[in-house]
């Protein structure tokens, strides 16, 4: 017995916490710092690669939003800890609100007191004589009130009659915070239980493993399926722009081919629980040969040939080229007046990293044909050369010669040649007859009929090519282009219980806020020559609306009792 203070004082803790659980004040703290986390989580894009954030934030607010977990926030413990407790917290607010909230609305009061009924603002009274037919005024009352529901309740002689309408609208509270619940426990299920992730499918080849950020790291899920991908079409716009990619899919489950179907942008493939979205293309690893055109002044070409995302490297020179991308179309505006729009595809390109010993590597995408300018001039062979890496710092690098016209590469060395024998005469008319020696010497007196802009293409080259550190000059030959669907797999298995919530969310609130309860109360008073009869009204929501209600009933009454007015009396 000695315990048994103690023991309520547990109880009274115990109880007291469940209270203050299930309280307002906790469960609008607890959204509110739900909502600024998802926030920050919608503005701050999640699951990126670390080197973006780094480069985004700098070191400092890097390590710290990274200690914080923001860039992965919603699986981090605190995030999960403000989700569970919201979730108990409306638990215990369903707990010990709901079976209240039934009992008031199975049970109804018929009778009013006095006190109640002098504070309602919507009270209206007669004065009628008392042999006045009792169902005669009940029937009156009753009738202009269609789906009303009624109960009739007699007490020390006076008859209360009280009518409700939409008395269940409890159940738009209800169902608003059961629905936050489910909606709840749907996205703790999709954080749990679901994933997306992305896969990279060359043309004709199968894949089945995902990856995906996770933290700070990256993760890998292998599917309980494969895709395969057939075939990959692109459209583009007039600009260069992608105007729509189709992969068309198959897949493989257990060494069968289940299903095959075209996916697109926002139309995406399911099966098994999993949706497939068109989300991307590249390059698939084409075949690319180079032709490296040697810079000792020997005139030499040669071919090699690598795949994209492969590194080549050159027993020769010592250089290595990391190929990075292809790309088969290159749609660019050539105008060259202000504001003026001209496009044209100026032909496939390739990036690649160049890399040799006691040179800096060097970031360069090379056009596989020569640049033609808006009045149709040929510009000679072209290349885009970023010394920092970035493709932000990409600068044109003119070549001069028309790398893919052989003869114009011999009459490059031939020019040079015939300068060596000048012995260091340099005049324009010395030039001149170098050049017009390199001619005969490359096409004898079949000259070609735009020899003149191939002589400026020539000497353009003589300035720019010495300049170039390069021991050759690799430039695009041929390619076999195969291209791969980006694709990203998600599956969420917490979505239809979030669509289910919403639903109830939606009903909830349309009960709340367009079924109000409205109460009448109609009440005889029989006396000896006067029975007193009070008409009394409230409601929990749009009081104007029901205001108007109550006027109009109280006019198609009054018109009723005026037979049975008591004399002298009037209506108030």
């Amino acid at each position: 017995m000695a315990n048994m203070p103690g023991m309520n004082t547990f109880s009274d803790l115990i109880k007291q916490l469940w209270q203050r659980l299930g309280s307002m004040s906790l469960a609008v703290i607890l959204l509110m710092v739900l909502s600024i986390a998802s926030v920050i989580g919608t503005v701050l894009l999640q699951n990126q690669d670390q080197a973006d954030y780094l480069n985004q934030f700098g070191p400092l607010w890097y390590w710290l939003f990274r200690s914080l977990g923001l860039f992965d926030m919603y699986h981090t413990w605190w995030f999960l800890c403000i989700l569970g407790f919201l979730m108990l917290s409306l638990t215990a607010c369903l707990w010990r609100n709901v079976p209240k909230m039934l009992k008031d609305m199975r049970s109804r009061k018929g009778t009013l007191n006095e006190r109640s009924l002098k504070r309602m603002e919507l009270r209206k009274e007669w004065r009628l004589v008392a042999n006045a037919p009792i169902d005669t005024l009940q029937a009156a009352f009753k009738k202009p009130l269609h789906g009303w529901e009624f109960k009739t309740v007699e007490q020390d002689g006076t008859t209360y009659i009280r009518a409700d309408k939409g008395r269940n609208h409890k159940w738009g509270y209800i169902s608003v915070h059961a629905a936050i619940l489910v909606i709840l426990i749907g996205g703790l299920v999709s954080v749990q239980f679901g994933f997306r992730g992305n896969m990279g499918v060359p043309e004709g080849k199968m894949e089945k493993t995902i990856t995906f950020s996770q933290g700070t790291e990256t993760a890998y899920l292998d599917m309980p399926f494969q895709v395969r991908c057939n075939t990959f079409n692109i459209d583009f716009f007039q600009t260069g722009a992608p105007k729509e990619f189709r992969s068309n899919l198959t897949i493989i489950d257990d060494g069968k081919e289940v299903l095959t179907s075209d996916i697109i942008v926002n139309e995406p493939l399911y099966y098994k629980g999993v949706y497939i979205y068109q989300a991307s293309f590249g390059d698939g690893g084409s075949d690319v040969t180079f032709k490296l055109y040697q810079m000792d002044g020997s005139q030499k070409t040669r071919l090699a040939s690598t795949q994209v995302y492969k590194t080549l490297n050159d027993p020769e020179t010592g250089l290595a080229i990391e190929v990075t991308d292809f790309r088969p179309y290159n749609v660019e505006n050539i105008a060259e007046t202000f504001g003026e729009k001209k496009f044209q595809d100026i032909g496939p390109s390739i990036e690649y990293i160049l890399r040799g010993e006691g040179l800096k590597p060097v970031k360069i995408k090379a056009y596989m044909n020569p640049y033609i300018d808006a009045d149709g001039n040929n510009q000679g062979s072209w290349m885009m050369v970023s010394l920092t890496g970035d493709a932000k710092d990409y600068q044109p690098v003119s070549l001069g010669i028309d790398l893919t016209n052989a003869k114009e590469w011999q009459l490059y060395h031939a020019f040079l040649n015939r300068m060596q024998e000048q012995q260091g005469t340099q005049s324009e008319k010395a030039n001149l007859q170098a050049f017009k020696l390199a001619l005969t010497d490359v096409f004898g007196t079949d000259r070609p009929d735009d020899f003149q802009n191939m002589g400026v293409r020539v000497l353009q080259a003589v300035r720019m090519l010495p300049q170039l550190p390069w021991a050759v000059i690799p430039m695009l030959d041929d390619f076999n282009h195969v291209y791969y669907t980006g694709l990203q797999l998600a599956k969420d298995p917490g979505m239809n219980i979030v669509w289910v919530g919403s639903a109830i969310l939606v009903i909830g609130l349309c009960i709340m806020f367009y079924l109000p309860h409205r109460k009448l109360w109609f009440i005889v008073r029989p006396a000896d020559e006067i029975s007193h009869i009070t008409l009394a009204g409230l409601t929990n929501r749009n009081q104007l609306a029901f205001k108007q209600t109550f006027n109009d009933l109280f006019t198609k009454l009054d018109e009723e009792f005026s037979p049975h007015k008591y004399k002298g009396s009037n209506n108030r």
